[in-house]
């Protein structure tokens, strides 16, 4: 029976300190994007076997590295806008499970340049969805105040897959081939399986459906105290809009409340991605022209993500304590591109390993803030959308890291010129970043007219 009790979910959620069901959440975000991170970074560990056999020019394998960030670009646009209208759930089990079975039919089929390209761009597709829905997923559900830690600290689901990624292509490529990376792979169908039973809606697209029952479950979890006040409420986020159109939500982000941080935040993604999948895709290879042994070279890769946790975790505590997430990804990427130059000049073991490790953690860790940022920069029914669209673009600058990292290297013949490369992308960034608007954290906003 109706008591008249009209809630609103944002300002629940906003209210409820952190609960074991938000780490739940948490860590199924971070299996999730696990297989992001592992799908993302294992090419870097093929080229070592097949820049022979199949005559590859460093720009084609670089292109080899970044050829999957093409489905990837495609996947994080669409279905970042197929979540805000189907929901978080399915697409996320979707883009698991589309991944799981590309990998593989990359270990199975792949056997040339050509094949092997199509497949890593058809499997990207797939997982392209896994971060940005993950990120507004997760920040649809935590509170204010311990977003950025929380997320950081808990979920760092990327960066375990790319540091899983070195350890595979150390210790099982030298017997069983580069495919043993892409059978490892097909996990991603078996989560996606465990995910029918275990991940829940977000609630705030529950409230856009109506879907009351399921709302007061979730909340429920939270605050089991109350579960006869929720059964009995109605349900709201903040001035919910009836009837929108699809296509509102694809341009929203582009209207003039929202222009100047969408077109700022793309163009620091496309910096940042530049970076971080360049150093990805060339670090073992170089570091092995520098002389690493090729254990040792495929080391420097799990350096880079392991490091690139501990950034995460630092830039979410500056974040919410200290000083904003837009300070924070100014003064990560600045510190990341003086950390490219002493790499890119000094060649020495001892700076080569620390400056790796900087480069990580500054770099990788910025992107976790960024993700965020742009997160709480747009209202909930446009989240994904814009979420999405940000990686998606900005995986064009992920895409062109390792290619023009390539072309570099074989213009200029020296292992110095990846890391200039990216000390200058970095410093774009910093810029880029200084441009855009203020956060706006904000449950439901009507479109203009």
């Amino acid at each position: 029976m109706a008591t008249g009790v009209v809630i609103d979910v944002r300002q629940e959620l906003d209210r409820s300190p952190i609960r074991p069901f938000h780490w739940l959440l948490v860590i199924l975000v971070g299996v999730a994007t696990l297989f992001d991170g592992y799908d993302t970074v294992n090419p870097a560990y093929v080229i070592h076997y097949v820049a022979r056999p199949w005559h590859l020019t460093p720009a084609n394998a670089g292109f080899l590295v970044s050829a999957g960030l093409i489905g990837f670009a495609i996947g994080s646009v669409v279905h970042g806008v197929v979540a805000d209208r189907v929901g978080r759930r399915p697409t996320m089990i979707a883009g698991l499970l589309i991944g799981g079975v590309f990998s593989v039919l990359t270990a199975a089929l792949a056997g040339s340049f050509a094949s092997f390209v199509a497949l890593r761009i058809l499997t990207g597709l797939g997982l392209g969805v896994i971060l940005p829905l993950g990120v507004a997923y997760l920040n649809e559900y935590l509170n204010a105040s311990w977003r950025n830690l929380v997320i950081s600290v808990g979920s760092p689901g990327f960066m375990v897959g790319a540091v899983l990624a070195s350890i595979l292509g150390i210790f099982l490529t030298p017997t069983w081939g580069w495919q043993a990376l892409y059978w490892a792979g097909a996990a991603g169908i078996v989560i996606a399986g465990i995910f029918l039973f275990v991940f829940p809606e977000s609630a705030e697209y529950l409230v856009r459906r109506g879907r009351s029952a399921e709302i007061a479950r979730l909340l429920t979890r939270l605050h089991p105290s109350r579960r006869e006040r929720y059964a009995a409420a109605t349900f709201t986020t903040s001035g919910r809009i009836a009837g929108r159109r699809a296509w509102r939500e694809w341009i929203e982000t582009l209207s003039p409340r929202y222009l100047r941080t969408t077109i700022a935040l793309w163009v620091t993604a496309f910096f940042v991605l530049f970076c971080i999948y360049g150093l990805q895709g060339w670090t073992p290879t170089v570091m092995i022209e520098r002389r690493a042994s090729f254990a040792t070279g495929f080391a420097f890769g799990a350096i880079l993500q392991g490091f690139g946790i501990l950034g995460g975790w630092a830039a979410g505590y500056i974040a919410d304590r200290l000083i904003g997430q837009r300070p924070t990804i100014a003064l990560f990427s600045g510190l990341g591109a003086l950390a490219a130059v002493l790499v890119g000049l000094v060649h020495l073991i001892a700076v080569d390993v620390a400056g790796v490790a900087a480069l990580g953690f500054f770099i990788i860790g910025a992107q976790g803030i960024l993700n965020n940022f742009c997160a709480m920069s747009y209202p909930v029914q446009v989240r994904a959308a814009g979420e999405g669209f940000m990686l998606g673009l900005g995986r064009i600058g992920g895409l062109l890291g390792p290619y023009v990292g390539g072309v570099a290297l074989g213009a200029f013949r020296t292992t110095d010129a990846l890391f200039v490369t990216v000390a200058i992308a970095a410093v774009l960034a910093v810029v880029a970043i200084a441009a855009t608007g203020a956060t706006r954290t904000a449950a439901y906003v009507p479109a203009e007219a």
